[in-house]
Order: structure tokens, then C-alpha cells, then sequence
């Protein structure tokens, strides 16, 4: 957006449209207040008009800044078309969304929308996209996170480019998730792992890369979620300090997840696992008692009759992800010294071909006193 098409937009919200229309002699602009009058005013503005505003010159930008706003939730994310979702935490059940739309039929941009589900409002600024999104959007990105003094928290990465990006401007960031095919080579991802730090989450759809690469090192995220994991090795799983950990398409075999639990019960590794999900590739269906029994091979388990008090949801992702785990049955329970319970379970997925997919889990908890 252009500092003119910008600055109208703003105008239109104090009603000063009319008077950029008259003689210049008879006009009074909006940028040439006194400093202090324009700090009183900008500090009853929405997100929308601080953005909007703060866009227009670098003395707009610099006022803005002066202010202490609320902490922001800053998300970027992509279904169709990018979106950069903000919030308030003190503020619930009111979200602002910009929104680079090219299926928007409209004459003029932006446009603004409001939304209304029951107590939820999400306000929605949709901008044109020009032809060079991606660009767009990430200047407006540090835009925000500038004038706001908040980080990035939250980014679905949907294009490759968005990872030198988060690289140079933000490599520590609370969540981050990497679309389907986006890396594409075994150099990507060397330089993603070993440049960004994602505290709370991490998760990677499905990639295709060379099938030898592997990593030894863990990956340093509370939470992690990581399709076609085959070069997730057991060295990362033991000397990581991962919460929770779901491995689809893995190459772990039966020995490591038996090796997974007996280190868990020792206590000097895993100390912070509270729960874990492997799922295998296929296998022969005729196999699959062998595979059970070498997983839980030299085990000390007593069998779980009924829940006893064992919770049925696992948080992924800091609050905002909570997963319902399946009921099934049987479950075994390893008891760790400090009294800590680690239940094992599993379901299995038979293909026509005589296959059989098993999906592992295994759940560390505590019963409530």
C-alpha cells in the first residue's frame, strides 16, 4: 500500500477525508500536528489504525514507537492466502487479522470486514496483493513486530524463502511449522535446524530430501511433530530434553523404542518426556507379535486394568493444540523411582496388501494425591 492510498484510509477514520478535498489553503494535515497532539491521538487507536498509521512517514513511525503498547501475539500463516493474525493475551475473544487476498473482488483497497461468532470478533484489514506477497508480507511483519516491541510467536512457513527470512530477522521463535514439500534439499534443512530455535513448538509436514540424511543432535523444542521422520535417529530422541515428541514414518525400529523406555526408567535421560508418539512404516502383519514383544522386551510392566486417574489429553501445543489420546487396550505401566508412571499402548493400521502400519505411544503422568 501506497503512504497516500494509506494515509486516505486513515483519514476516512477521523472523518478528514473531506478536508484533503478542499483548497490546500483551506486543509489542515493530519501529519503536521504537534507532536504532543499526535501522541494523545494515536494512543486511542485500534491495531488496524496504529499499523495504518504508523505506515504513513518515518515521523509516523517514530511516534508510534514512543508509545508503550500491550504485548502482541504476532502469527503468520497461510491456508490460501497469507495472513498475519494479531492479538492481545489481556484481550480475549478478539483477534486482527490482515489478510492478503487475491480472490477479494473490490475496486478499492483495503478493504475492512468485521466478524462476529458469538463472543468471538475478528476484525479483518485485506490488502491487494500487488504480485510480490511474499516481500509484502514480510516487511509488514517487521513492521509490527517494530512499532509493537513483539516478537514473532507463531509462523507457518509456506514458502522457502520465509526461512533465510526468519534466519536473519527472528532465529528464536516460540513455534514454528513448516508446510509440505517447502524444504527440498538436505542444505535447507542443515541450515534451518542448526539457525532457528523453536522453544515451544516445532513441526515438519512431509519433505522430500535425500534418505540418507540423518541428524544425531536433538532438536531443541518443548514439543515437536515431525512427518516422514526417517532421519530422526536415537541419539536425538535419548539426548534431547523434548517433551512431547510425534515421529510419523519413522525408522526407529522395535530395539530403539525398547531402549527409549528402559533409559526412561533409569531416570538419567528422558527426564522431561510426557509423551511420545512413533509411528512405524509398514510391515508384515504376520510380524507384528515379533515387533510387540521386542519392544517390550526385559521390561518390568504391570498391566493397566482401568484408567486409574491417567489423562486422556496431551497439550502439544503450548495450550493452543491439546490432543485426545485413543482408548485402547491393552496398557502397561512402567513406574520410574520418583513414582512417575509411563503408560504404553498402541494401535495398528492393516493394509489389504498384508501390511500392518502400528502407531507407539507411551504417556508419562502421576496419580493426583
Amino acid at each position: 500500500m501506497s503512504s497516500h492510498a494509506a494515509e486516505m484510509t486513515l483519514l476516512q477514520h477521523f472523518g478528514q477525508q473531506e478536508v484533503q478535498n478542499k483548497p490546500k489553503k483551506h486543509q489542515f494535515p493530519l501529519l503536521k500536528l504537534p507532536r504532543v497532539l499526535l501522541f494523545d491521538c494515536i494512543q486511542n487507536l485500534n491495531i488496524f489504525e496504529i499499523i495504518l498509521f504508523s505506515r504513513l512517514s518515518k515521523r509516523a513511525k517514530s511516534i508510534a514507537k514512543r508509545i508503550r503498547w500491550d504485548p502482541l501475539n504476532i502469527h503468520l500463516t497461510s491456508d490460501k492466502d497469507p495472513q498475519i493474525w494479531l492479538k492481545h493475551d489481556t484481550v480475549q475473544g478478539l483477534d486482527w487479522i490482515i489478510d492478503y487476498n487475491n480472490q477479494k473482488k473490490s475496486s478499492v483497497y483495503p478493504v475492512f470486514e468485521t466478524l462476529l461468532k458469538g463472543p468471538q470478533a475478528f476484525h479483518s484489514l485485506f490488502l491487494k496483493d500487488n504480485g510480490n506477497v511474499i516481500e509484502d508480507v514480510k516487511q509488514m511483519m517487521e513492521h509490527i513486530c517494530e512499532v509493537f516491541r513483539s516478537p514473532i510467536s507463531d509462523i507457518r512457513i509456506f514458502e522457502e524463502s520465509f526461512i533465510e527470512w526468519i534466519i536473519q530477522f527472528q532465529p528464536t521463535i516460540q513455534c514454528v511449522w513448516i508446510r509440505k514439500d517447502v524444504i527440498t534439499s538436505v542444505e535447507t534443512m542443515e541450515r534451518m535446524l542448526k539457525n532457528i530455535t523453536m522453544t515451544e513448538f516445532f513441526g515438519l509436514q512431509p519433505t522430500e530430501i535425500d534418505k540418507k540424511f540423518q541428524i544425531t543432535e536433538p532438536i531443541p523444542s518443548r514439543s515437536i511433530a515431525i512427518y516422514n521422520s526417517f532421519w530422526i535417529t536415537l541419539p536425538s530422541i535419548l539426548n534431547g530434553s523434548n517433551s512431547i515428541i510425534r515421529l510419523f514414518d519413522s525408522n526407529l525400529t522395535a530395539k530403539d523404542i525398547n531402549t527409549i523406555l528402559k533409559e526412561w526408567q533409569i531416570g538419567n535421560k528422558l527426564q522431561s518426556l510426557e509423551y511420545l508418539e512413533i509411528q512405524t512404516p509398514k510391515i508384515d502383519t504376520f510380524a507384528r507379535p515379533d515387533y510387540n514383544n521386542e519392544i517390550l522386551k526385559d521390561l518390568n510392566l504391570t498391566v493397566s486394568v482401568d484408567n486409574n486417574g491417567r489423562p486422556n489429553t496431551v497439550n502439544i501445543d503450548n495450550d493452543v493444540w491439546t490432543y485426545t489420546l485413543p482408548q485402547t487396550q491393552p496398557v502397561y505401566n512402567l513406574i520410574r523411582n520418583d513414582g512417575m508412571i509411563g503408560s504404553i499402548f498402541g494401535t495398528y493400521e492393516v493394509f489389504q496388501c498384508g501390511k500392518t502400519r502400528i502407531s507407539f505411544y507411551f504417556q508419562v503422568w502421576s496419580k493426583q494425591t
